[in-house]
């Protein structure tokens, strides 16, 4: 029986939850007294009383949800702050705050994150991450729709109709990526689209080399050359002619959009961040003006039309087709960009580089056989996925819908999941000790871990993702990116402009796949002899 005392001592367990209740249940007391008493105190003072305790509890309520954890959960990295728990370390680098669980965590289990009284599980070896992905109870759904009402423009009622329920409809949420697999799958349709993009590239070049005869040497900072280039002619290959006519700079507005994503996704009032939103609504109209336009890529057209049947608006139709238009380009200019980055970086590889791609061209220099550079460029291919590997920021990210274990570790309902890829990928135990160093030759030397030397494959590089939301626009980047590199490096002469210090990536920033440098990168381009 159990036995009567004057206090009932919680355990300290129940520490936290059994403080919160008594402080409620005092608060209640002074919300009665203010209530009894409101006639004679005014009522603003009244009112600010009152409005005082209620803030007061909800603060005390929060500053313990920040630091307990429920039983089973991984533990909770240490550093947590009242109210906030991680919250500044992850908003000022997230990055870091990831290296700094990997480096406490025994064994690189999981660790438990509180940010504003959001509880996170952040992933950190490559076994977890794959047990995440195979999980059917930890869903990118509600990450997706959450994504597309805050830093993709569309209605709360029209990310809700994409699910498709009331009518009985299939899922969009759900099927989006077996779509796309599909649509951008190696075989016709992939073609179809990669010969859109090489038509828009040649055309465009022919004009860079015009420029070029008639002005000899000119300087270019990478990062805009990449982006106006290879960015502009993948957009038209996409959408046609027409969107570029008539919004020009949308490629340079996406660039502002990436550094603003961070801040969109905050769910912050619109009056806070007016130049963003100007900003993503210019895009989201743009792509609203190219809806049943016969230029745009046929999946985009029938996938509006989808939406078309589950009610959504026009312009929740542009901010659909701006969320795929992104993801197109969020990893591809800045891994291009890293990719002739690191191949002027290493002038001793480039004559094997040459050899390998001239097969590839006719002698006016114009891109004749991708398949030659898709299968017969070893040396591009390893810098590509070493690009890749080196530079990804990506995380990615579940909700999960009911209690959940992985690793030992219960993952309780409303958490959010999160996996780094950049621990995965610079994990010493798969990519060797060399993991943290741009190697060149990396995916074509021997693997001998009994000497330190590590090629796990391109298969252990996971920037594009994995499980159901393993990227479906992989291979048409693939495509683009060796192109575009090989024909740069046919056509051009480029060298960097004396005085700069080393680029390196920046992984204070908040990115959506890919860090970009710390700094900018000026080049000399002139026409090869």
């Amino acid at each position: 029986m159990r036995s009567e005392t004057l206090f009932d001592i919680p355990s300290a367990d129940n520490w936290a939850s059994a403080t919160v209740d008594a402080i409620l249940a005092a608060a209640s007391k002074a919300i009665s007294f203010i209530q009894e008493k409101s006639t004679s105190l005014s009522t603003t003072t009244n009112a600010s009383l009152l409005l005082g305790t209620v803030l007061v509890v909800i603060l005390v309520r929060q500053s313990f949800k920040v630091s307990q954890t429920k039983p089973g959960e991984p533990p909770l990295l240490p550093g947590t702050l009242p109210l906030l728990g991680h919250a500044l370390s992850f908003n000022k680098d997230s990055n870091k705050l990831y290296e700094v669980a990997r480096n406490w965590s025994p064994n690189q289990g999981p660790v438990s994150l509180s940010v504003l009284g959001q509880r996170i599980y952040i992933i950190l070896n490559t076994r977890d991450v794959n047990a995440v992905w195979r999980s059917k109870s930890l869903l990118f759904d509600s990450v997706a729709e959450w994504g597309l009402a805050t830093m993709f423009g569309m209605s709360n009622e029209g990310a809700k109709a994409i699910r498709g329920d009331e009518l009985g409809l299939v899922n969009m949420y759900q099927d989006q990526h077996g779509y796309w697999r599909d649509a951008l799958a190696p075989g016709d349709a992939l073609n179809s689209l990669t010969q859109r993009f090489l038509n828009c590239l040649e055309k465009d070049l022919a004009k860079l080399d015009e420029e070029l005869r008639q002005k000899g040497t000119t300087t270019f900072e990478l990062r805009e050359f990449v982006r106006l280039r290879l960015g502009n002619q993948s957009t038209e290959a996409f959408s046609g002619p027409k969107l570029l006519e008539d919004e020009p700079d949308i490629v340079k507005k996406l660039a502002i959009w990436d550094k603003d994503f961070y801040k969109l996704s905050m769910g912050l009032p619109r009056w806070m961040l007016h130049h963003a939103h100007k900003n993503l609504d210019d895009m989201v109209k743009a792509w609203q003006r190219m809806n049943g336009a016969p230029e745009v890529l046929p999946p985009l057209t029938t996938r509006i039309g989808m939406m078309g049947e589950r009610g959504c608006s026009e312009r929740d139709k542009g901010a659909a087709n701006f969320s795929i238009w992104m993801a197109t380009l969020a990893n591809a200019l800045p891994t291009n960009f890293w990719l002739i980055y690191q191949i002027m970086r290493h002038p001793e590889l480039q004559a094997t580089l040459h050899e390998e791609i001239a097969p590839a061209f006719n002698k006016e220099n114009s891109l004749v056989d991708l398949n030659h550079l898709l299968n017969n460029c070893p040396l591009l291919h390893s810098m590509y996925w070493e690009a890749l590997r080196w530079s990804t920021g990506a995380v990615s990210t579940r909700s999960v819908a009911e209690d959940t274990e992985v690793a030992g570790y219960v993952f309780y309902t409303g958490a959010l999941v999160m996996s780094p890829m950049r621990l995965v990928n610079f994990d010493r135990k798969v990519f060797g000790p060399d993991a943290e160093d741009y190697v060149p030759e990396r995916f074509l030397r021997p693997h001998e871990p009994e000497k330190g030397i590590y090629n796990p494959g391109v298969k252990a590089v996971k920037s594009f993702g994995g499980g159901v939301t393993y990227c479906p626009g992989r291979h048409f980047a693939l495509n683009e990116i060796i192109a575009f590199t090989a024909s740069v490096m046919r056509r051009y002469d480029l060298e960097f402009v004396e005085g700069q210090t080393e680029a390196v990536v920046l992984t204070s920033a908040p990115v959506v796949g890919t860090f970009p440098a710390d700094k900018e990168v000026w080049m000399k381009i002139s026409l090869k002899n």
